[in-house]
């Protein structure tokens, strides 16, 4: 699946790349945000595990340093002050190769921002401090089980470091700090031991950033909306009273509340499981002049549990019907809220050494929709950066009579929405 990001990741900018120097021209409205594209290594130290080799007695070990190569996919916001990004965890290389025990150990950022004190600009040297909802999912096998569960944790971690750059491209150093980096993980299925995995990480990377706001030969177009107020009505200058529009886009989903029945049942898995990678599909409406949006959208999460024998299955398709309303226009950044309600169909199956269970249910749930566009061109931009989450937190399924809750956030990470008669507008305009 991360297979699925780097394609849609890299298709974004096949056509937009103009590299130019960030700000040159003031605080206008098309150089307010700077995409970019980082790859990396976060480096762990070595933590001590803990498992069961012979005669049932708990024994610890030193599991080695590792470093995670990484794709990070973020943009420079207000002028080079901020950053909001997101991270994909590459691999896993271990420092050394122990033959008895091996472990899992890296981080999936959900989102991240980082603060620049004195915003960015090239040549010059800038420090920045952060804070990230990060997934860290951790795994640790000892021979000769090697069937343990993977485990995934929602961390709030803190973040600082170095940003250095000339043009398009950048270097960074930094770190991570781990406030609750203590673990219960079960060593057998019924042996929970604490495991105190690294309360720091390091990282370099290196940045390429381009721009994506501003038009190639439209020099007029681009003038005029730079003289946009910052602070502005999303329906500001609205001509047409409304596009369709056509979206796709890499998402996660992510249970936010434990399951009664895992509890019972299956102790030793995920207590809060995150869905695999999925593309979001989305058909709907823009009604320019009233600053709001309907749309349909499909989605097809599944979660998955495993360990000691035992495995776990939830396939969901789902279909959204939304609509939500722009709040604000802050020269370019667009956040709205609004409401959803779901049509799922989940199938539900699980194996375990003496039993089987496969169970469909059908579900009709409301819930929450927000989010932010990028959205310079305001109702004349014909491709759109977008950024959807759902929230479902009353979703849930009963099995054997007890409750498996499905409240769940949906990350849509960056959808790229194109709109068919805004470009066609837009290609009419091009100076020659």
């Amino acid at each position: 699946m991360k297979k699925l990001y780097l394609v849609f990741l890299l298709g974004l900018i096949s056509e937009t790349i103009i590299a130019q120097e960030y700000i040159t021209e003031g605080q206008k409205r098309l150089n307010f945000a700077k995409t970019y594209f980082e790859i990396g290594g976060l480096y762990s130290p070595s933590f001590t595990g803990k498992g069961v080799f012979r005669n049932n007695v708990v024994q610890p070990f030193k599991n080695s340093p590792s470093v995670v190569p990484y794709l990070n996919f973020g943009a420079l916001h207000f002028w080079g002050h901020a950053e909001l990004y997101v991270s994909i965890p590459l691999a896993q290389i271990n420092s050394r190769k122990i033959d008895s025990t091996n472990f899992q150990f890296n981080q999936s950022v959900v989102t991240g921002a980082r603060f620049l004190p004195w915003a960015y600009r090239d040549k010059k040297i800038r420090p920045f401090v952060g804070a990230s909802w990060a997934v860290v999912n951790f795994k640790q096998e000892t021979k000769p089980t090697n069937n343990q569960p993977l485990l995934t944790k929602n961390k709030l971690l803190f973040d600082a470091g170095l940003l250095y750059g000339k043009k398009s491209f950048m270097a960074r150093a930094g770190f991570n700090i781990h406030r609750n980096n203590n673990l219960e993980y079960p060593i057998t299925e019924n042996i929970f031991q604490k495991i105190q995995t690294p309360n720091w990480n390091a990282y370099i990377g290196l940045v390429y950033a381009f721009e994506t706001t501003r038009s190639k030969n439209m020099d007029a177009e681009n003038n005029r909306m730079n003289r946009l107020p910052t602070i502005s009505s999303p329906t500001m200058n609205a001509i047409k009273k409304g596009d369709f529009f056509l979206g796709v886009g890499p998402s996660t989903s992510f249970m936010l509340s434990e399951s009664a029945y895992n509890q019972q049942k299956f102790p030793f898995f995920n207590k809060k499981p995150t869905s695999n990678t999925y593309f979001d599909l989305a058909l709907g409406y823009h009604f320019n002049k009233l600053g709001l949006v309907s749309a349909l959208s499909y989605r097809n999460p599944r979660f998955r549990n495993g360990g000691y024998g035992s495995e776990q299955d939830l396939k969901k398709n789902s279909l959204v019907l939304e609509t939500y309303k722009y709040v604000t226009d802050y020269s370019g950044f667009t956040p709205y809220i609004g409401l959803n309600y779901s049509y799922s169909r989940i199938e539900y199956s699980e194996t375990t050494s003496t039993s089987a269970i496969a169970k469909t249910y059908t579900k009709l749930t409301p819930g929450l929709t927000f989010g932010w566009d990028i959205l310079p061109g305001k109702t004349e931009q014909w491709i759109v950066l977008r950024t959807n989450l759902r929230w479902f937190p009353f979703e849930s399924i009963d099995i054997n009579r007890t409750k498996f809750s499905q409240n769940q956030l949906e990350y849509n990470v960056i959808q790229a929405v194109f709109y068919p008669s805004r470009f066609k507008n837009a290609r009419s305009k091009i100076t020659k």
